[in-house]
């Protein structure tokens, strides 16, 4: 009997899960005899053999004697066996309330927190910490409320002067710290858009001496950006003096770089923009404050004697600057340092400098003039599969709209159609984007000139010799199988009849002025076929409309009358001899058929109108020609004998020679 009380004893000792944390234990035996504390002891040297098998030998002995000595009666058993049952249950739930109170009072209901008083401490702790932390914490704290005053658009002109003496007042002596931080460096910048004249020169010169540390910072150079705004010259000067030496180290640093271009690219004198490259180049130790040396190739033709140092120090900068592409790879001081430095190696020895640049998106480049030129010696030195890859970026990214509106960023667009190969992609890729953004890209000067490349290429009536010159530079470098010939009229094929198409549905956009009637132009002098035939009827239409008139020095003229539309007329009816001799249709014999008796009488009493009959008359178009002739009256020609301008004159000069002629 006692064996088997024991043995039930130690199981329900078994059941118990391992042991609580010293705060969370309860002491099982303060409700057993000293015989129970002894077996509920055996129990835990049990689970303690469990856990470390080697001591197994030696608790069976101490078992062994333990069952001996025991000696309880069956009611003192059944006492035992019920406070061991109670204990084990307190156990299960002291493990439910694991990190909870077990005490007698558990059950009663809390006493509900005083929440606001809660709040209160943790706000006047908060307050403690900001105070010794930030000494000048008070000052900072007035300065915050001024400037919520300041920066309202209903607060009156007197007041926000007041209030912006007091904020100035408050902030004078801690300046230096507050531009550091995020919320008094944004009361630094209101004083400096929005203080007078005197409180700014008095912020700045508090700051100046302190610009090259605040590049550095991600909030404070943003106020050296509104000092280089709000300062004066010499203030400026002063500014970009104390940079000097550490150009290089701002323009390779993340918060710092855009700083430095807008300093190169706006603020910068011509001296200063020198000195700034020089120490890019890595020869502002070797230059002796040489000033007039503009470019990568003088400071090395000057510098015979430390070349291969200037080389390889820059060679070294370009290549810490490629792997900040976010930052650096983006500045005009960047580009022109790549670019320069690749005019004069003339691309030789550039093969990792490029194979790491064509990574990059082409977004980054198109931001200046030497970015550009970057670029398109970038798509030049590329094979066929990297320029895919240029192309299905410049898709993906639909910069092919920004790329032709940019100043310089058209030319990339030009390299592109100069270079590849591969036109049916150009036309997937690039094209789509130009027809749908018609518009846009003719009303821009830029936009024009990608429209021109595709329908007039490198024709010296619409682009300058320096944009000729400079696709000619990528002849010898460029890796292309097919002829430019080739290459010119599979472009031309797939944007010819869409251009055309437009014309014919927006005649009064073509003939809106007459910069975008230069476009007008260059796509009818490339149509052919049906296509030209509508267009050209349907601009002859407008023309012809006396309601129809454009604006030409702030007056209200008809289309005719406009200088420079005038001009693009004359052009397209003097491309009239071309499409007699490719037995096209020309724009003389589709204008004399639907001119009218009343409109020739209105046309002769206007000088530049006549010069426009003068013109058809010139074109050698013989249907155009003998119907004018004959549709011009005698009381025409009495009432045009009495003009006064040359047009006129000229006019009837024409009319009398012709007359004669066939005679």
């Amino acid at each position: 009997m006692t064996m088997k009380r024991t043995s039930s004893t130690k199981n329900s000792i078994k059941k118990k899960p391992k042991t609580l944390s010293t705060e969370d234990s309860i002491d099982y035996t303060k409700s057993l005899t000293s015989e129970d504390a002894d077996t509920v002891e055996s129990g835990f040297q049990e689970l303690d053999i469990a856990e470390n098998p080697g001591k197994i030998k030696i608790e069976k002995q101490k078992t062994k004697a333990i069952k001996k000595t025991v000696t309880i009666t069956d009611k003192e058993n059944k006492s035992s066996k019920k406070t061991v049952i109670k204990s084990d249950n307190e156990h299960k739930s002291s493990k439910k309330t694991k990190g909870k109170s077990n005490t007698a009072n558990e059950d009663k209901p809390t006493e509900k927190p005083n929440w606001k008083e809660f709040k209160k401490e943790k706000q006047e702790l908060r307050l403690k910490r900001k105070t010794q932390k930030c000494p000048f914490y008070e000052a900072v704290v007035k300065a915050k409320k001024l400037w919520e005053s300041v920066r309202r658009d209903d607060c009156p002109k007197e007041k926000k002067e007041t209030l912006l003496n007091e904020l100035f007042k408050f902030s004078k002596s801690h300046l230096e710290t507050m531009v550091f931080s995020h919320d008094t460096a944004r009361i630094v910048q209101w004083m400096l858009k929005l203080g007078t004249p005197e409180i700014r020169s008095q912020v700045i010169n508090e700051l100046i001496k302190h610009v090259p540390k605040m590049l550095l910072s991600k909030y404070a150079c943003l106020c050296v950006k509104n000092m280089l705004k709000q300062g004066d010259a010499e203030q400026r000067k002063i500014i970009i003096n104390s940079l000097k030496g550490k150009i290089y180290t701002f323009t390779l640093h993340t918060n710092s770089a855009k700083i430095m271009d807008l300093i190169y690219t706006t603020y910068a004198t011509q001296e200063q923009q020198n000195a700034m490259m020089h120490e890019l180049y890595g020869a502002s130790s070797i230059l002796c404050d040489s000033p007039n040396v503009l470019s990568f190739t003088e400071v090395l033709k000057n510098s015979p004697n430390t070349k291969d140092i200037i080389l390889a120090k820059t060679k070294d900068h370009i290549r810490k600057f490629v792997l900040k592409q976010k930052t650096s790879m983006q500045t005009t001081l960047v580009h022109n340092l790549i670019y320069e430095y690749i005019l004069y190696t003339g691309g030789k020895d550039c093969d990792e400098l490029f194979t790491s640049l064509k990574e990059f998106p082409i977004e980054l480049f198109y931001t200046s003039k030497s970015g550009c030129h970057l670029a398109m010696y970038i798509i030049w030195s590329a094979n066929s599969k990297e320029k895919k890859a240029i192309l299905k970026q410049i898709k993906t990214t639909a910069s092919t709209r920004d790329l032709a509106t940019s100043e310089y960023g058209y030319l990339i667009l030009l390299a592109l159609f100069d270079s590849v190969d591969d036109t049916v992609l150009v036309k997937k890729t690039i094209i789509p984007e130009i027809l749908k953004n018609m518009d846009t890209i003719a009303t821009d000067e830029y936009g024009r000139r990608v429209i021109l490349s595709l329908v007039a290429w490198r024709d010296s009536s619409y682009f300058h010799p320096r944009d000729i010159e400079l696709l000619k530079k990528g002849e010898s470098i460029k890796e292309c199988k097919k002829d430019d010939d080739v290459r010119v009229k599979e472009l031309l094929s797939a944007v010819s009849d869409r251009f055309l198409q437009h014309v014919q549905d927006n005649p009064n956009f073509w003939l809106s002025n007459g910069s975008i009637a230069m476009v007008l132009l260059g796509i009818l002098k490339s149509g052919s076929g049906d296509k030209l035939k509508e267009a050209m009827t349907s601009v002859a239409n407008y023309l012809i409309d006396p309601n129809n008139k454009v604006e030409d020095k702030d007056v209200k003229v008809p289309v005719y009358e406009h200088s420079g539309l005038h001009m693009v007329l004359r052009k397209i009816i003097g491309h009239d001899k071309i499409l007699v001799k490719n037995n096209e249709t020309t724009f003389s014999e589709i204008l004399s058929s639907i001119i009218t008796a009343d409109t020739l009488e209105s046309w002769i009493q206007c000088n530049r109108a006549c010069f426009l009959l003068i013109a058809m008359i010139e074109s050698d178009v013989q249907l155009a020609v003998e119907t004018i002739k004959s549709s011009i009256s005698t009381t025409m020609i009495n009432l045009l004998k009495k003009q006064k301008f040359s047009g006129a004159k000229i006019l009837v000069t024409k009319l009398n020679s012709e007359a004669s002629v066939k005679n």
